[in-house]
């Protein structure tokens, strides 16, 4: 089980690095291109486009969002690590363990309902024909990249709550994944 659990990660977590990472990185430059650009055309040409400043805005945040999932799979988000420390120092590394796997499970949770309330969002966004400010660009595409990356942390919730519970019962898998690299506050 844990060989199949372990290809399946495997493979989940190239597709993230690799593809989603990679295209989150891109819109990130094309937003940022885009920025330089409507710059350029204000103060040299004094025009700019319609649609200019809420693609920028929609694009960079979108980038932000999908780039969320590949440090939730690195685990290299923010974290206040102080009772973790203290009970570490105290040598309860079961009970720290717990925490993490149930603060794991909360986060499962917690983006699974998240993604499964965003999807009538933007079926309501699609059927209304909602647009950004400019009333240029639909809505429905912003909307839908952060549902995507809800699902996408929801997934690598699940892999990292069954890595937490083998943890639980000294048993290590996923030994290629980070058990913590979160950036200390």
């Amino acid at each position: 089980m844990d060989y199949v659990f372990d290809r399946t990660y495997r493979a989940f977590r190239f597709l993230l690095d690799n593809v989603i990472g990679n295209l989150a990185i891109l819109a990130m430059f094309l937003g940022t291109g885009l920025a330089i650009l409507e710059v350029f055309r204000r103060y040299v040409f004094g025009v700019v486009y319609d649609w200019g400043q809420d693609a920028v805005t929609y694009g960079i945040v979108s980038a932000v969002f999908l780039y969320f999932a590949v440090t939730q799979a690195r685990r290299s988000h923010l974290r206040v690590s102080f009772v973790i420390d203290t009970l570490e120092e105290m040598r309860l590394r079961r009970l720290v363990l717990f925490i993490r796997a149930l603060l794991t499970a909360l986060s499962l949770a917690l983006y699974s309902g998240l993604a499964y309330w965003g999807i009538p969002t933007v079926e309501r966004s699609i059927m209304m024909e909602r647009t950004t400010l400019s009333m240029v660009l639909v809505i429905w595409p912003f909307q839908l990249a952060l549902v995507v990356t809800f699902v996408l942390m929801a997934i690598v919730s699940f892999f990292q709550l069954y890595q937490d519970i083998r943890a639980l019962f000294r048993k290590n898998v996923f030994e290629w994944a980070p058990v913590e690299e979160g950036i200390d506050i």
